[in-house]
């Protein structure tokens, strides 16, 4: 077992790029303020606040006021509740300072796809119920795609990734199908968008071979591989390590999708999280660059 007290250090000025925190529409296991109070105490370095609903630029803003010293960055995920590819939506996030903007989760065609028949709700994604309320009210919205049937990044996408190179935001793929990644960060180069993340490649609906991560790598990306994936027992432990093997440790950021009613803290989970990759044999330098410097590097 990894020493706790390595774990610890390590978590001292990690960044955590993907937390649920409330107030949301879902149930929270933490509000923003408890979230700062606990990266403080553990001396985080700070963290992104993520709502598939909401922009929380304004809440980051609050969050920087009320505990000094911790960075809270906001992010906006282009679901339907934001008008879905919206560069009204973007623009106004890049004014309020927004940090990070997510491509479509929730309402992802490739999501709803994937997981919308499914009768087994115990086996449903957390947002699920909302949604299949929402499409029996008749104001679902439509399943947003990026691209269009020949793999062409749309108009719609391409307005939206100009405004985040316009706006210096940080673009991350969220939940999009994996072959409409490679075209959308092409495109998010050519519209000026400095910094990329491909959003929990080991998810299921957004997994991603190791040759396709290799391809997107030539995009100059940071693939943001996610705890709870494998916590929940959505993958294997060790294909999320061999990922890391073979793309490297440079172009990983660990973070943890927290935030979940019956899953740990962010503190807790990132250093357990740390803590499994010491086990499985990575170098602390290695892990110091995926919690601290490659984090840093994206959202500075």
């Amino acid at each position: 077992m990894a020493d706790h007290e390595t774990a610890q250090g390590l978590l001292q000025g990690a960044y955590d790029t993907h937390v649920h925190s409330g107030p949301d529409v879902l149930p929270r296991k933490f509000d923003d303020f408890e979230l700062a109070r606990r990266a403080q105490e553990h001396h985080m370095a700070g963290f992104v606040l993520k709502s598939h609903y909401i922009c929380t630029a304004d809440r980051a803003t609050l969050v920087r006021k009320a505990f000094p010293g911790v960075e809270a960055f906001g992010g906006l995920v282009l679901n339907n509740a934001v008008g879905g590819l919206n560069p009204i939506a973007v623009d106004i996030a890049g004014r309020l300072g927004n940090k990070v903007v997510w491509l479509p989760t929730v309402d992802s065609a490739n999501e709803l796809e994937n997981v919308g028949g499914q009768l087994d709700e115990s086996k449903l994604p957390y947002w699920m119920s909302i949604a299949r309320e929402m499409r029996a009210m008749g104001i679902a919205g439509d399943w947003l795609e990026v691209t269009d049937d020949d793999g062409k990044v749309l108009d719609a996408t391409r307005q939206c990734l100009e405004l985040i190179g316009k706006h210096d935001m940080v673009l991350a793929t969220g939940h999009i199908r994996p072959s409409a990644m490679l075209p959308v960060a092409r495109a998010a180069r050519e519209a000026g968008v400095r910094r990329i993340i491909i959003t929990h490649p080991e998810f299921p609906t957004t997994l991603l071979s190791i040759d396709q991560q290799k391809e997107l790598q030539q995009c100059d990306v940071y693939f943001e591989r996610c705890f709870t994936t494998p916590h929940s027992g959505k993958i294997p432990w060790e294909h999320l390590y061999e990922n890391v093997r073979q793309v490297g440790a440079s172009t990983t950021i660990l973070a943890t999708d927290l935030g979940q009613s019956n899953n740990p803290y962010v503190d807790e989970g990132l250093a357990a999280y740390i803590g499994k990759f010491l086990d499985a044999g990575f170098a602390e330098s290695a892990l110091h660059d995926m919690v601290h410097t490659n984090p840093s590097a994206v959202l500075k």
